[in-house]
């Protein structure tokens, strides 16, 4: 590695990639070379200089920094591998690091029979072109994959201001699963109740909903969702449940209400205040007909 810090290499160059580039160049780390679909550019020192390339992969040793970063969508992460293999690169000496957060270290095992320390290190965040060094602090980065590897990543996380999370191959399986619905499938029931107001003319409502999101949302994190839990569902009000379900009759919501619904009375059950009847009553009215589990 080079003076105190090692020389990087990022292929990819989309919101996360040119998010790492500026943290590195802000950082004091070399970058060696950045890649993309269109080319490359190999720095010829710290001041930026650089030699364009026609080649969208470094094609040997002095064109591949110490650490190389393949922040690529996840279908090319295997064959960026693959084709970096081929190269006459001393990869013995190289950490090649995948940003993925659903796929493992093993998208990268054909530079590992090379040598090479392969680990997959996934920021828990959502990144956007222009992003800058900042967007790393006081997140999570998961890391999995070679133990020498992991160690060797976690003084740069450190840099980053963000929190290391050592994971095994099915830990890290699951929490990408977890991110998902936490993140995505927020939005989409963000979304559908946008529609279920806009459908009776009343857009301006959805606006008003945003100190309650936000303050369920401390709550969620404060207390944990088992004690977050407020409404209808946790007082076993199960006419205030009946009376939705009649408004949403064959509505795109009532189906999603339901699924929610039988979720958030396993948590009422667990707070043992409700009676037994009033949790039955409710899972009966979340029950899904055979018309809507069709639709599922």
């Amino acid at each position: 590695m080079e003076g105190d810090k090692p020389s990087v290499s990022i292929i990819g160059t989309g919101a996360l990639g040119s998010t790492l580039q500026h943290f590195f160049e802000e950082n004091g780390y070399r970058i060696r070379s950045v890649w993309n679909s269109r080319g490359g550019k190999v720095y010829l020192n710290k001041s930026g200089q650089f030699k364009e390339k026609r080649a969208t992969l470094p094609e040997k040793e002095g064109e591949a920094g110490d650490f190389v970063f393949i922040t690529t969508p996840d279908d090319l992460i295997s064959k960026t591998a693959r084709d970096l293999a081929g190269k006459p690169i001393h990869w013995k000496e190289k950490i090649v690091i995948h940003c993925s957060g659903n796929l493992t270290s093993d998208e990268l095992t054909s530079l590992s029979e090379k040598g090479a320390k392969i680990v997959s290190m996934h920021p828990i965040q959502s990144f956007k072109k222009g992003d800058g060094r900042d967007r790393f602090r006081d997140i999570t980065i998961s890391l999995q994959g070679d133990k020498a590897g992991k160690e060797l990543l976690k003084p740069i996380i450190g840099e980053m201001g963000a929190n290391a999370l050592m994971l095994s191959k099915k830990q890290k399986r699951y929490l990408h699963i977890a991110a998902v619905m936490a993140s995505n499938y927020l939005v989409a029931l963000m979304f559908s109740v946008e529609n279920l107001l806009t459908d009776v003319d009343l857009e301006e409502g959805f606006e008003s909903l945003q100190p309650l999101v936000h303050q369920t949302v401390t709550n969620i994190f404060e207390k944990g969702p088992a004690d977050a839990l407020t409404g209808p569902i946790s007082r076993g009000d199960t006419a205030s449940v009946q009376k939705h379900l009649k408004e949403l009759k064959g509505a795109e919501q009532e189906v999603l209400y339901k699924i929610m619904g039988l979720e958030a009375a396993k948590i009422a059950e667990r707070g043992s205040h409700i009676p037994q009847e009033k949790i039955n009553m409710l899972r009966n009215l979340f029950t899904l007909s055979l018309d809507q589990s069709e639709k599922i």
